[in-house]
Formats: C-alpha cells, sequence, structure tokens
C-alpha cells in the first residue's frame, strides 16, 4: 500500500552556502560517524482537545515514516519501533536485509511462524521483541485479552505492531501492517505507514500519525473478524522504554511506480530520460535509480542531469515544533563536500502532522566530476540538536 500527497517545491534562487567552510566540513563529519511517500498531513485528525490535553492522553511520540509505492508495511512499521528506541535503522536497510523485493506482497516478505523479525530486532537494535499469532488457530479469539495487550504494551512506553488479513470491498483479502501508538478510554490511536487501514477501512483521512479510531470501531473491523481464516499477529517490543521521546522525523520515499520520486535525475537535453528513486531490498543498501520509462531498469545518474530532492518531516508529538532542515552532497571517495548543493530550510510543524519540502536544482551535476556521492538530510531542533537524517550514496557517471 502506498501513501498520498504532492510534495510542497520550493524553488531557490540561489545556492550559495550560507555558513562557512568549516562549520559543513565538521556538520558533514557529524553525519559520517553517525549510522523516505511524500504525504502531507493535517492537524485536524484528532479529537477536539487542546494541546495541553493531547500532551496528557496516552500518546507515544513515535517517529512516522510513509512507505510510499512499497509495500513494506512491516519493515516501515518495525523501523518506527527501532527509531523510538535510538536505533536507526532504515526500511530499505531491513528490507535488503531479507532479501524483499520492492513489490512484494504482505505474505512474501514474512511468514509468521518463523522467529526471522525478532531475531533481526535482537540482532541489529538489541532489542526483545515479542510475536503473538491471533488468527490461524482454531481456538476462540479473546477480543478483550488481544486488546489488553495492546494497552499494556502502551502502558510500558512501547508502541505495539498489528498485523492483519482482511477482506476489501470487492471481497479481495489483503495484508497489512500499522502500529499503536495510543490509547484512552473512547479511542485507540494508530499510526499508518500507508493510510490503507486509517484511511482505507475507518474513512480517517486526517493524515496517518495517531489516528483517533473509537474501540467500537476497531472491535467491529478487526476484533470480531480474527478467525482461522484471517491470519493476524503482533509484536511487542519488550525493553524498557527509552528515557526521552522522539522529537520528530525526516524521510524520503519512493514514488517510481507512481511517475514521480523524491530523488529524481532528468536529463537537461531530454526531458523525457527520468531517473527515480527505487526501494529494492535486492539490491546493495536495498535501493536503486531506475528509469521512469521501465522502472525494473536501472539508470545511472549523470552529470548531465538535473537534480530533484524531496523529503517530508513529521512531528509525531502533541506540541507545535519548528524544525531545520539541511542537506548537502559529499564525495565519499575524498571526503569534500559540494558547495554548491548546500540549502537549508525551515520546517513548522503542526501536531501529528507531516509537512512535504523540496528543492530543485537546475545544473549543478554539470560542475562536479563523475565520482560516488552521498546525498546528506538532517533534520535538526530548535536547539540544532540533530533529530534524524537520511543518507542516499549514487554513483554519477
Amino acid at each position: 500500500m502506498s501513501g498520498s500527497g504532492d510534495p510542497k517545491t520550493i524553488r531557490r534562487s540561489s545556492l550559495a552556502l550560507k555558513t562557512n567552510v568549516i562549520a559543513a566540513v565538521a556538520f558533514i563529519l557529524i553525519i559520517l560517524t553517525g549510522s523516505a511517500a511524500l504525504s502531507g498531513g493535517s492537524s485536524g485528525n484528532m479529537p477536539d482537545d487542546t494541546g495541553e490535553d493531547l500532551a496528557e492522553k496516552n500518546i507515544l511520540s513515535v517517529p512516522y515514516y510513509n512507505q510510499g509505492d512499497t509495500n513494506w508495511c512491516l519493515y516501515y512499521c518495525l523501523a518506527m519501533m527501532y527509531d523510538l528506541n535510538n536505533c536507526s535503522v532504515k526500511p530499505w536497510e531491513i528490507a535488503e536485509s531479507f532479501g524483499s523485493g520492492h513489490s512484494e506482497t504482505f505474505t512474501e516478505q514474512y511468514i509468521p511462524y518463523d522467529n526471522s523479525l525478532q531475531e533481526h530486532a535482537k540482532r541489529t537494535a538489541n532489542l526483545n521483541m515479542k510475536k503473538t499469532i491471533w488468527g490461524y488457530n482454531l481456538g476462540q479469539f479473546d477480543a478483550d485479552n488481544f486488546n489488553e495487550v495492546i494497552r499494556n504494551s502502551i502502558d510500558r512506553g512501547q508502541p505495539i505492531l498489528m498485523a492483519f488479513q482482511y477482506k476489501v470491498a470487492d471481497g479481495t483479502k489483503e495484508g497489512h501492517a500499522i502500529l499503536a501508538v495510543g490509547y484512552d478510554d473512547e479511542y485507540i490511536y494508530l499510526t499508518d505507514p500507508s493510510g490503507a487501514i486509517t484511511a482505507g477501512l475507518f474513512k480517517n483521512t486526517d493524515g496517518h500519525i495517531a489516528v483517533p479510531i473509537t474501540w467500537d470501531e476497531f472491535k467491529e473491523i478487526f476484533s470480531s473478524k480474527i478467525n482461522p481464516g484471517n491470519m493476524a499477529f503482533t509484536i511487542e517490543t519488550l525493553n524498557d522504554a527509552p528515557d526521552s521521546s522522539t522529537e520528530g522525523s525526516l524521510y524520503i520515499t519512493d514514488h517510481s511506480n507512481s511517475g514521480f520520486s523524491c530523488l529524481s535525475f532528468t536529463d537537461k537535453n531530454n526531458i523525457n530520460d527520468v531517473g527515480l528513486l527505487r526501494f529494492d531490498g535486492k539490491y546493495e543498501n536495498g535501493y536503486t535509480v531506475v528509469s521512469k520509462e521501465d522502472v525494473t531498469a536501472e539508470r545511472k545518474p549523470s552529470t548531465q542531469d538535473y537534480m530533484s530532492v524531496h523529503f517530508t518531516v513529521s512531528n509525531p508529538t502533541a506540541t507545535q515544533k519548528e524544525y531545520t532542515v539541511k542537506s548537502n552532497v559529499i564525495n565519499t571517495n575524498t571526503g569534500e563536500v559540494m558547495e554548491s548543493f548546500y540549502f537549508k530550510i525551515d520546517v513548522n510543524v503542526a501536531p501529528f502532522d507531516d509537512v512535504s519540502k523540496g528543492i530543485n536544482y537546475s545544473n549543478q551535476l554539470e560542475f562536479i566530476p563523475a565520482n560516488d556521492y552521498r546525498i546528506v538530510l538532517t533534520l535538526q531542533n530548535e536547539s540544532m540538536s540533530i533529530v534524524d537524517s537520511v543518507c542516499i550514496d549514487l554513483c554519477v557517471e
């Protein structure tokens, strides 16, 4: 399932470096010693409460990532859980670990009876996770126990991953994974990496982060339908909750099947020759650049290309946030910072909302040598501490 919405593009009149070279190099060194569907949100997705009331609710600040055109809802939910626990592992890195292709279906990604997800969590993030299978059994489903498991996990400060199979209007069976990130007496709050469940089934179109669904609706759609014919499982994090909550998240995503990507390359001599970022776990690093005309064919970025970079900033907290996004391009062979690619954008994001921005470069690639490069995006809070980052490696010919 994929997210929705178009980015709000910013065209910069000047790309001059606005900080001195020493500061830029220090910034990049910080990134290099550390370790992406552009969807517009809405602050109206919550019940009618004040900011103070929202802050008092039992809603966890879980970083949000949209799965774009991939089918990787499971990996995106897992990445959100990792990130909350201070381990930054990108969804495409998880897909690469499992060798999952771009368009593999929900059931092709994971067999619920093995322990591969738990083993990955322990190996990668040192997290202990518990899986419980609720469907595919002959016993009577205990909806009260199911809901209590959700509440107990959130009370421990950890979201819980819920994966369901269900039938849509035409009778087709779909599969999707979401996170429960909060609850109160009336609502369960769901974070959906695509909106397939929150918007598709519950018809709540006011965003994807901490979407309020009444317990009665939740029971009607899912709890009452878990049976031997519809697989369902939950994954809990058993570790103690982190001491500090997440302040925000930054992502880029794959929209190549829709003809748009957060990262694109257009031949300035042939505007129909376009390269698009595509997440695919069968490639090294979990991604590659493909041709818009044939998304199964790789297409190398060139110094003759225009480049566009788009991103989304998400605020998973109950208060308004002011962020700063910085971007740069680094020659990974020499460590040189490509100063003409630097940009800085300030972004204000409402509670449980996201904002998409971007930049279109004109002919900057023409003035750098063919080589290996890393595109680095960082998200900083009001005190200029790094909250999140994204790196994409490319070979420019």
